[in-house]
């Protein structure tokens, strides 16, 4: 062919792409528009585009179906098509096919959303043999809060605990999120399968979710669960602390104020108070906490979750030093009982000041038959006839154990 020839081809077929390409621009400019008469007259310029088929069934209802039925005829493996063929058809009460298309979707894409939207199909219409088959598998293909399936899921089920056998996957992510749920809807009651299995593949980041499962059976006065946690916690050395075994006397965490507090659980937790200040750390591990003056009358400064065994009697050894707080220093340890919040101990656990000399307080208690859990605290009492107390104490060691 002749190099003329060669060269009015190329030109012809540049100038037939030219045309093409303004065209369907064109198209796209006019389809903007969103009305019907735009929107077809877009489709008879580039009759091969499915989105405009499917912006045809959003500004014409009455042929919505019909539209869509192009639009997938022309991209039938485009699982977002589907997704909108299926929303469009349980518009129009076509129930059978919005969860065909559906279907086709999640056989298409394996991502979370077209499960997500299954799922929420089914539970529209209340249908549990569809729904948590569909919401398992969005759990297991989920990202980021799926708290909203969990609202789902307690909406439909008779029995909150079909939950976690039927829509709840393997994934610690997944369980640690609806741990955290369970706890937040106060169900107490229903978090200890999930905290199980929770456990069973616990890592770092499932801590703060068993931590506070810990602390609400605490608040409860269920010490063996919450001992039972924080025990295989430590085992998986997923938190820096031996296990506690109350049996043995092995009762306080940090005792000697070596770590920083996790400030939940069966570690310390310091209260934050005006006119008080703390400084944990040294060359020899203690706890500095500093008063102003200007602290309340009445508080509770530091205190420790401590299991115990029943009907045993306790040592509390407490060593410590106060700099420039004499006499009676309004300072005092009480083990208060979880059950009624009675102090256990014999005596009444004040410490007096000591001008730069370290000294330690041994105090003991029983405790009732009844009894599994105490709070080990601090508490500060301004003594009548003083001003509230300004200086230090320094808290070396906090050590508890069974009396022989």
């Amino acid at each position: 062919m002749p190099l003329r020839m060669l060269g009015a081809l190329a030109g012809a077929l540049f100038c037939w792409a030219c045309y093409w390409s303004i065209r369907l621009a064109y198209a796209d400019h006019i389809a903007n528009d969103r009305s019907r008469p735009a929107i077809e007259r877009a489709i008879r310029l580039a009759p091969g585009n499915p989105e405009y088929y499917v912006r045809l069934a959003e500004a014409d209802p009455s042929s919505a179906l019909t539209a869509m039925e192009k639009a997938v005829a022309l991209d039938p493996l485009n699982s977002a098509i589907w997704i909108d063929f299926a929303r469009i058809a349980e518009e129009h009460k076509d129930f059978q096919r919005a969860e065909s298309c559906l279907l086709r979707a999640v056989g298409l894409d394996r991502t979370f959303a077209p499960r997500w939207l299954l799922a929420g199909y089914y539970f529209r219409r209340h249908d549990p043999p569809g729904f948590w088959p569909a919401v398992r598998s969005a759990l297991a293909t989920s990202y980021d809060d799926v708290a909203p399936l969990f609202d789902e899921c307690w909406q439909l089920a008779p029995n909150p605990g079909t939950i976690l056998a039927q829509a709840i996957p393997d994934r610690n992510d997944v369980l640690r999120q609806y741990l955290n749920y369970v706890l937040a809807k106060k169900r107490l009651d229903l978090a200890e399968p999930v905290a199980s299995r929770v456990m069973e593949h616990a890592g770092r980041d499932d801590v703060p979710a068993l931590l506070s499962y810990c602390d609400d059976l605490l608040a409860k006065n269920q010490a063996p669960p919450a001992l039972e946690i924080w025990n295989s916690m430590s085992k998986k050395r997923l938190l820096d602390y031996p296990a506690l075994i109350p049996e043995n006397g092995a009762s306080i965490t940090n005792g000697g104020f070596e770590k920083p507090f996790l400030t939940t659980a069966f570690d310390w937790r310091l209260a934050q108070l005006p006119g008080v200040s703390a400084l944990r750390g040294g060359t020899l591990p203690m706890l500095r906490l500093s008063f102003s003056g200007k602290q309340p009358e009445t508080c509770e400064i530091l205190s420790e979750f401590v299991p115990l065994a029943p009907a045993r009697k306790y040592l509390l050894s407490v060593r410590y030093e106060t700099d420039e707080i004499e006499g009676d220093t309004g300072l005092s340890w009480r083990v208060l009982d979880v059950r009624d919040g009675a102090d256990l101990l014999e005596g009444t656990g004040q410490l007096k000041g000591k001008e730069r000399v370290e000294g330690e307080e041994e105090l003991s208690f029983t405790t009732p038959a009844e009894t599994q859990l105490a709070r080990v605290a601090l508490m500060y009492q301004r003594v009548l006839g003083t001003v509230r107390i300004t200086g230090s104490i320094s808290l070396r060691n906090v050590r508890l154990s069974i009396a022989k």
